[in-house]
């Protein structure tokens, strides 16, 4: 969440950058079809915890990290999410910057399983923390998934089977959202880029054969919190902040995942199926380093679960989607 005076500083950035808001003309870009390996994982049945925005190294951080290791200890755990903003402020310039150990390898390494992790805007800031403009943080968190086989991030856009069980697609939504005009004119809402990546999104997820199909992205589809659903996040003046892209890039899956994981909003969400993406259900887990507030209630849409409090969530079941699915929501500490 952004102060009074980032946002005026966001606000005259903007008008200084506004010309070049719009998405240069370049050419075709592809984004590759990159695949995590995750040997030695149960194929059967899969124990899934599932944090974001959790990179604050705060008390809350420790806290919630603390009741994460009670419930590995007590139901298990074989695999970890990690939907975005992994280091606050301002993700690491570095690959051997101490905020990776600090915020990840101290906190997480004692429980002994991988995560699968997504940057999101804190992780790509620029010129303020949090702005979303400098997709090189997202590119040195990469480099890190290179030292840490803890840290699952071989791409910026990447799937990771798992067995036929279940496949989950992690995907960058900072530049689609991102605060100011993106420095990679390409990667803006409306480029290249960003057709390339739903392309991507859209057939890999089609083309899978796994019983659940997971997309993990750090903005939300929908929320009842602070920054609302995707095209009107923060009720933001310029297109290009409010989301439409991330709208568009989930919109592209609906019907086809079956379920949409994101962070970003400071609280604990879960929404059936809604008329915009019909098929699909959502969740929120962006409460694991910092808490936030919800929307007014004239604001707010039907949800099945929604807690504003210093959370993560556990599960070794998916929603009730369909009759050969189980249940929602998860359990969580």
């Amino acid at each position: 969440m952004l102060s009074g005076v980032r946002r005026g500083v966001l606000g005259a950035a903007v008008a200084a950058l506004l010309g070049a808001c719009a998405p240069s003309v370049t050419g075709p870009v592809v984004v590759p079809d990159v695949r995590a390996e995750m040997p030695g994982l149960p194929q059967a049945r899969l124990r899934v915890l599932v944090m974001g925005d959790q990179g604050t190294g705060t008390e809350v951080q420790r806290r919630v990290a603390a009741a994460m290791r009670e419930v590995c200890a007590r139901e298990g755990c074989d695999l970890g999410v990690a939907l975005g903003d992994n280091v606050y402020p301002a993700g690491p310039k570095a690959v051997n910057s101490p905020l990776f150990r600090e915020r990840f390898a101290d906190v997480y390494g004692p429980l002994g399983i991988p995560f699968l992790v997504v940057p999101g805007n804190h992780d790509e800031s620029w010129l303020v923390g949090g702005d979303g403009a400098d997709a090189r943080g997202a590119d040195v968190q990469v480099a890190y998934s290179r030292l840490n086989g803890q840290w699952v991030m071989p791409a910026r856009s990447y799937r990771a089977p798992v067995g036929a069980l279940v496949e989950f697609f992690g995907v960058d939504t900072a530049p689609l959202a991102a605060y100011l005009p993106g420095l990679r004119p390409a990667e803006r809402p409306g480029g290249a880029w960003d057709r390339a990546q739903r392309a991507w999104l859209s057939g890999a997820v089609r083309a899978s054969g796994a019983r659940w199909r997971l997309v993990l992205g750090h903005h939300p589809l929908f929320s009842n919190g602070a920054h609302g659903n995707a095209g009107a996040y923060d009720r933001f003046p310029f297109g290009f902040q409010q989301g439409g892209a991330v709208r568009d890039l989930y919109g592209s899956v609906c019907g086809a995942a079956d379920l949409l994981l994101s962070g970003h909003v400071h609280a604990l969400e879960v929404f059936a199926p809604q008329p915009e993406c019909p098929g699909t259900w959502t969740a929120v887990s962006g409460a694991a380093g910092e808490v936030g507030a919800a929307r007014p209630a004239r604001a707010r849409r039907p949800s099945r679960r929604s807690v504003s409090r210093a959370s993560c969530a556990w599960t070794s079941r998916p929603p009730n989607w369909s009759s050969r699915r189980t249940r929602w929501p998860p359990t969580g500490p």
